[in-house]
């Protein structure tokens, strides 16, 4: 009784039998190498379009040698031109959407960083008055350096806390 070979309907079951057998025939491919030495080029697209490969030295070299100079004369394989051809696309679509990614990330890097450079620098205008001695200090100057330095205190207080310590009587305690 021999069974009859169509699409499988349900997408997932779809998506499953296609990974088993992919691996299967990869693993056929690298059983060819092993026993026989072969030089092996295998590429498949999922229904989705996603491309894997096997070859033996590797994939780019085997392709290499069957589109190059030494490009066998093969009439039974008419057209696999065009599917190495779709490999190299998608291989460039996947590098060319991973550059896009790392260039954007490195963009908003930059772009944070001169925001930082520039708040930063606000920030040391609006502190150059702290440089002055204390006695040069008006009454204003005076009462935010006491309010920025209770508020720089309590931040190392709850920071100590958080890592197990207490300030007690001027000192820190490791509890």
């Amino acid at each position: 009784m021999s069974t009859r070979l169509a699409k499988i309907e349900n997408q997932n079951n779809r998506q499953v039998t296609f990974s088993k057998r992919r691996n299967g025939v990869f693993k056929k491919a690298n059983e060819l190498v092993v026993m026989t030495g072969a030089e092996v080029g295998l590429i498949v697209f999922s229904p989705a379009n996603k491309s894997y490969s096997f070859g033996h030295p590797n994939i780019n070299e085997t392709i290499n040698k069957y589109v190059g100079e030494e490009k066998p004369s093969s009439p039974s394989s008419p057209g696999i031109d065009k599917y190495v051809e779709m490999f190299r696309k998608a291989n460039s679509r996947e590098l060319n959407t991973r550059l896009n990614y790392l260039q954007d990330q490195l963009e908003f890097a930059l772009n944070l960083k001169s925001k930082l450079k520039e708040i930063n620098k606000n920030v040391e205008s609006q502190q150059e008055w702290f440089r002055d001695p204390i006695e040069k200090m008006n009454y204003t100057e005076a009462s935010m350096l006491k309010e920025r330095l209770e508020d720089l205190l309590l931040k190392v207080k709850s920071y100590g806390t958080e890592r197990g310590y207490s300030y007690e009587n001027g000192r820190w305690k490791h509890e």
